[in-house]
């Protein structure tokens, strides 16, 4: 008798389960998969581009002020060193408690100036980011595509060791051409702000995404440099790997 019962539970079971696929299939769930270079798509942002000049625009401007400050306590301390003020004489001490107030500052305010552009760089890159998933997101809801997962796009030179370790660390090892929904998605993203699109660029360095770094003079605030967060992703196992329909 038990073993009826169970066998009656499990057939109820199957029949649930059998049932909520039926109806899962029918209301078509998404089936395609696709691959971006976020990378890229974070390079050819239509606003990106501009906010980050603007950024390091004020950067070299703080910059300027900073090496003018930094000259000034040297002159300062040379001026002291080559005085007739005798050392250990109150009035040498003044001097020297003064200087040493003035670069202590100068090592505050240093600090805060790139603490404000590291905040204001994230802030970029978090509003940048959060743009991009959304523009891709609501092109995969309209093509039932089910996972879009990132990839770096970068011709590799065995001659340059880093470039090889970095396409040997991708998490995706291979897949069609035609899952590359990377160009789609940057017309979407200028359409999404209403701008228009500049002509493609053979720069292979905006098309890897790879920025070109920039140093900033010591002591003065580091320019901010992008720090491309990249999600990575394997494409499950039974997914069908079809054309993305466009």
């Amino acid at each position: 008798m038990k073993q009826t019962c169970w066998m009656t539970f499990f057939v109820a079971l199957c029949l649930i389960v059998g049932g909520f696929v039926s109806q899962t299939a029918a209301q078509g769930l998404p089936q395609f998969v696709a691959v971006v270079d976020v990378a890229q798509l974070i390079k050819e942002h239509p606003k990106f581009r501009g906010e980050q000049e603007t950024l390091q625009n004020e950067v070299r401007v703080e910059e300027a002020k900073f090496r003018e400050r930094q000259k000034q306590i040297e002159d300062k301390n040379k001026a002291l060193q080559t005085s007739s003020v005798k050392a250990g004489t109150p009035e040498h001490q003044r001097q020297v408690d003064e200087i040493a107030n003035e670069l202590a500052d100068f090592e505050k305010d240093v600090k805060a100036m790139q603490r404000k552009f590291a905040l204001r760089n994230s802030k970029i890159m978090y509003d940048t980011y959060q743009d991009i998933k959304k523009v891709i997101g609501n092109f995969a809801k309209q093509r039932r595509i089910a996972q879009v997962t990132d990839h770096r796009f970068f011709e590799v030179n065995p001659a340059e060791p880093q470039l090889v370790a970095e396409d040997m660390d991708q998490k995706l090892v291979w897949f069609d051409e035609q899952l590359n929904i990377t160009d789609y998605v940057i017309d979407d993203l200028y359409a999404a702000h209403k701008m228009t699109r500049p002509p493609k660029s053979a720069n292979n360095d905006a098309a890897a995404g790879r920025p070109v770094a920039a140093a900033a003079a010591p002591p003065a605030p580091a320019q901010p440099q992008p720090a491309y967060s990249q999600p990575r992703g394997a494409i499950p196992v039974g997914t069908q790997n079809q054309p993305v329909p466009r």
